[in-house]
């Protein structure tokens, strides 16, 4: 790609995945790659911190931070890339403790499992795995984990007692540095990373409405709605294309944000056409659990209640694959969905790597494009984040939006 060929104005929304995020540190990354590329490709680009009057949900004083990527030899020069951040990490942080965790993965795993054994369910799993490489550990065998999950369960107070007593008793003089007491340095012992990180995903995938932790969810989800809106109804920058880039559980929020929106589209009077939705033109997922999402965490309901059943098939119904055949009486009721999705010509591309556990070929979707990336990789978090630094990464990203 030439710096000539870049036209029009493109704005990309970045949403961070799990983890202890900082403001812009998502932004930095992305932007410096992108730098890295276009220098690689022998071109001249530059790059302007800009500000603008939004309320976001970092909330600096109701004041937007984004930059904005030009080339210094571009004969556009009303062509550019702007590359807005939706920072979310600090609704989650420290909200969950670690037993509501691992109380929560159990249940996870057992409804789960209590799911897909029963027969009636049984062509829905094989639908969700005949492409997977992983079906048996994918299946029953997390039941082991399950069990496992309890055993921790059952010790880690124990566990977290007996580390706190060591730790007192070696230092009784200076118990605990000036950041951390020895009851704190305790949990950070004990605790193993992964149940750290499964907090964000533990509060963001809770649907229980009754559950304090879905206010944070529908507040994430609203605040990003929000901005994404804001974005659209930009006037100053008058955007050509809107484009929604979601790594990790990021991917989950960009999508679910589309879903909300194409519902709002459904039942505002002129179809969405005020909320400037022909604007977005991609959604990019990589690192993307959403088939897993999908897998793990729908909500079971009784066979009975086929018009619940039906509801939440249409309010969670943007790009889902229509999966086997319906046998029941009562599919004849409710066969008329009333979201009517005015979002069908975004180009949705979602990014996996083979060493990437998080990501997977998305099966439960459709109308997207799956690619795999090839980059040298360990099985595990480089294979997650290996996608940030991958040239043919941005390359591809490139040639199909800019």
């Amino acid at each position: 790609m030439s710096a000539k060929h870049l036209q029009g104005r493109t704005a990309f929304i970045i949403i961070h995945g799990v983890g202890e995020q900082s403001p812009f540190e998502t932004m930095d990354y992305f932007c410096r790659n992108w730098i890295k590329y276009f220098e690689q490709q022998n071109l001249n680009p530059k790059l302007e911190h800009l500000i603008t009057q939004r309320q976001v949900s970092n909330n600096y004083g109701g004041i937007e931070n984004f930059v904005r990527l030009s080339f210094h030899d571009s004969p556009q020069e009303d062509s550019f890339v702007d590359f807005h951040e939706y920072y979310w990490a600090f609704q989650t942080e420290n909200k969950i403790s670690v037993s509501e965790i691992l109380e929560w993965a159990q249940r996870t795993l057992k409804g789960t499992i209590k799911f897909y054994r029963h027969p009636e369910n049984k062509p829905l799993l094989d639908e969700l795995l005949k492409t997977h490489k992983i079906n048996t550990p994918f299946k029953f065998r997390w039941r082991w984990f399950t069990l496992l999950l309890l055993i921790f369960t059952l010790i880690y107070p124990l566990l977290r007692v007996l580390v706190w007593l060591i730790l007192l008793l070696s230092n009784p003089l200076f118990p605990g540095n000036l950041s951390q007491s020895p009851w704190q340095r305790s949990k950070t012992i004990v605790t193993p990373a992964l149940v750290t990180l499964i907090e964000d995903i533990a509060i963001y995938t809770t649907t229980d409405i009754k559950s304090p932790y879905y206010k944070i969810r529908q507040q994430i989800l609203t605040e990003s709605l929000t901005f994404l809106k804001a974005i659209l109804n930009d006037k100053q920058a008058n955007y050509d294309q809107v484009i929604l880039v979601g790594h990790s559980l990021g991917s989950c929020i960009a999508y679910d944000t589309l879903n909300l929106l194409s519902i709002q589209a459904s039942v505002a009077p002129d179809k969405g056409k005020s909320l400037l939705i022909d604007k977005i033109t991609g959604l990019i997922t990589f690192g993307s659990p959403l088939d897993k999402i999908a897998f793990f965490f729908r909500e079971i309901i009784p066979k009975e209640q086929y018009i619940r059943t039906k509801i939440f098939k249409h309010l969670n119904s943007f790009r889902v694959r229509t999966l086997g055949n319906s046998s029941s009486s009562s599919s004849q009721y409710l066969s008329k969905n009333p979201v009517d999705s005015r979002l069908d010509n975004i180009r949705w591309v979602n990014y996996y790597h083979l060493k990437d556990p998080i990501s997977g070929h998305l099966d439960y979707y459709q109308n997207l494009d799956n690619v795999l990336m090839t980059y040298p990789a360990s099985w595990g978090n480089q294979g997650h984040q290996g996608y940030w630094t991958d040239p043919s990464f941005y390359e591809d990203i490139a040639q199909r939006f800019l």
